[in-house]
């Protein structure tokens, strides 16, 4: 992409930016798939918004939006790593006219290769991260959402540290709840200094058995009362859909406004929206 197509970005027309992170304690609970859907739904509602994706390891975005790997200059391994700076070819414009994306490398070498890239990019990622803050601030995008890696690789927590808004993405199952606690204990309690935090239940089977709702409202009691009320908000129970999951099949990942999931999805960017605001306005 060249400068004369992302003048139409505006450039310095606002110093307003918000960052939003979707972090999971594993992979599997739909986090890439609700990513996609937030930021796809903050650019239809005319903001200029960014999709980075920090999953390295398993980088899924670029296949999302159909980008074939000739139209990607410069990838998230690239800034992170320090080996280019984060400039204009580093965004790629979707069919959405205000959302952009930032793919992560696809082909990565895997072993000692793979392990060196995620070990390199611990070194330089929270330095990169800030630099990639000031740079989206000065082309006027108004949000940035990151799909970050799941567990405890370092961007994701550097990512955590500078978000403005983390919602973290759990799965209806023991595990996946167990593991949600025990990061939000080790991570986010730490993190408290100037972010929102948000958790959701993600794919929840049709026609719950009477005892396992009544498990997973305890279990959502359970994680406010370990982070406190004040500090952290549910977003909801989010059910699996059949529909969407066929709609997969054939590559097609955004949810269309015909289905229900659709509906909870402009609750949580809703409420995403206006707490991040009131944040900041509390902070002026």
């Amino acid at each position: 992409m060249g400068l004369s197509e992302l003048s139409k970005l505006e450039a310095l027309n606002s110093n307003k930016l918000d960052i939003i992170i979707l972090h999971s304690q594993k992979g599997g609970p739909g986090k890439t798939t609700l990513s996609c859907n937030i930021a796809h739904e903050l650019a239809k509602r005319g903001n200029k918004t960014v999709l980075i994706d920090l999953d390295i390891a398993q980088p899924t975005i670029q296949h999302i939006f159909h980008v074939p790997d000739e139209d990607i200059a410069i990838t998230i391994n690239d800034i992170l790593l320090g080996e280019s700076k984060v400039d204009e070819e580093a965004l790629i414009k979707t069919e959405n006219s205000n959302l952009f994306l930032i793919p992560a490398k696809e082909n990565v070498e895997y072993g000692e290769g793979l392990l060196s890239l995620l070990e390199g990019i611990q070194q330089f990622s929270f330095f990169a991260l800030h630099e990639m803050t000031k740079f989206l601030q000065r082309m006027g995008f108004r949000y940035v959402v990151y799909d970050c890696a799941p567990g405890y690789r370092m961007e994701s927590v550097n990512a955590a540290a500078i978000a403005d808004a983390r919602v973290f993405v759990v799965r209806p199952s023991t595990f996946s709840f167990e593991g949600a606690k025990q990061m939000l204990t080790d991570i986010y309690k730490k993190l408290d200094i100037r972010s929102l935090n948000f958790f959701v239940f993600n794919q929840l089977p049709p026609d719950l058995k009477k005892e396992n709702a009544e498990l997973l409202e305890t279990w959502q009691e359970e994680i406010i009362e370990l982070y406190k009320p004040e500090k952290i908000s549910f977003l909801g129970f989010l059910p699996i859909s059949f529909d969407i999951m066929e709609l997969g099949i054939t590559g097609k990942y955004i949810f269309p406004e015909s289905d229900d999931l659709y509906v909870k999805l402009t609750e949580i960017v809703d409420k995403l929206i206006k707490d991040i605001d009131e944040m900041k306005k509390k902070k002026k």
